[in-house]
C-alpha cells in the first residue's frame, strides 16, 4: 500500500477563558508534563506522522519552543489567528509542500493517543475525510431559538466530535477555497469541509479523548492518565 505523508497541525493559541486560571491551557500541567507537551508528543510518537506544525500565541512562543525542544518532527511555530477556524487555516498553509493529508488538532484534547491517530487517518485515507469522535450517551435535544425542545434524534446517530481532524490536503484546500468567511462561527474544521460538499467518516476513539476545558478536567485527565499506567 502507498505510504502517504502526514502534517499535524497543533492549535495552541486559545486563551482558556473558560478556565478562569492566570495561565492558558496549553500552559497547565498533568502529572508534571505540560498539557501542550503531552498534546504535541503524541503525533511525535505516531509513525504515520511525517510533519508537526505548531499553532501558538505570540506571547507564549519562549514556553513552547522549550517545551517542544525535543520533538522531533517539529517542523515550524507560527503564531495563530483570532478565531480558531482562522488559526488552522495559518496552521495547514505552513505544513511541507509534499503532504497528502493533514490532521488538525486542538491541543487542549492532550490525552489523545498516537494509536488513535492511526485509526482516523485509516478511515481519512479510505474515505477522504474523517474526524474522531465519541458516540452520544445522553439523549440530545436539538431546540429553537427560544430554548424549547424541536426534536430529538436518534442518540444511536449521534456522534460528538472531537480531534484530530483528517483531511486529504486536496480536499482541505478546497474547503478553505470555498468558504465565504472564515470567523468564531466555524467552530471545527470538520464544519468548512461539509459545507464545501464533503461526507466526513466519524471514528470512534472512545471515551478518554477529552478536552480540558474547566479547572475540574485537569483532576479528571490526571485520573485517566493514571489509570493508563496500570
Amino acid at each position: 500500500m502507498r505510504k502517504y505523508t502526514t502534517a499535524a497541525v497543533i492549535l495552541a493559541a486559545g486563551s482558556g477563558n473558560r478556565m478562569k486560571a492566570e495561565t492558558t491551557k496549553q500552559c497547565m500541567s498533568l502529572l508534571g508534563e505540560s498539557v501542550l507537551k503531552r498534546a504535541v508528543s503524541a503525533f511525535d510518537l505516531c509513525d504515520d506522522i511525517s510533519s508537526i506544525v505548531v499553532v501558538i500565541r505570540e506571547d507564549e512562543r519562549q514556553f513552547v519552543m522549550r517545551e517542544l525542544s525535543e520533538i522531533k518532527k517539529l517542523v515550524c511555530v507560527v503564531v495563530g489567528g483570532k478565531t480558531r477556524a482562522e488559526s488552522a487555516r495559518i496552521g495547514f498553509l505552513a505544513i511541507p509542500e509534499k503532504t497528502d493529508f493533514v490532521a488538525i488538532h486542538d491541543a487542549a484534547r492532550c490525552l489523545i493517543t498516537p494509536e488513535m491517530i492511526t485509526d482516523v487517518l485509516s478511515d481519512a485515507i479510505k474515505y477522504g475525510a474523517a474526524t474522531a469522535a465519541t458516540p452520544a450517551v445522553d439523549t440530545v435535544k436539538i431546540i429553537d431559538n427560544e430554548g424549547f425542545v424541536e426534536y430529538t434524534p436518534k442518540r444511536a446517530l449521534v456522534m460528538m466530535a472531537s480531534t484530530p481532524q483528517i483531511f486529504s490536503v486536496e480536499i482541505y484546500k478546497k474547503a478553505l477555497s470555498c468558504a465565504e468567511k472564515i470567523d468564531d462561527t466555524v467552530t471545527d474544521d470538520n464544519m468548512l469541509v461539509e459545507m464545501a460538499g464533503y461526507k466526513v467518516f466519524c471514528t470512534d476513539v472512545g471515551k478518554e479523548n477529552i478536552k480540558i476545558t474547566v479547572p475540574g478536567d485537569i483532576q479528571y485527565a490526571e485520573h485517566i492518565l493514571k489509570g493508563r499506567e496500570k
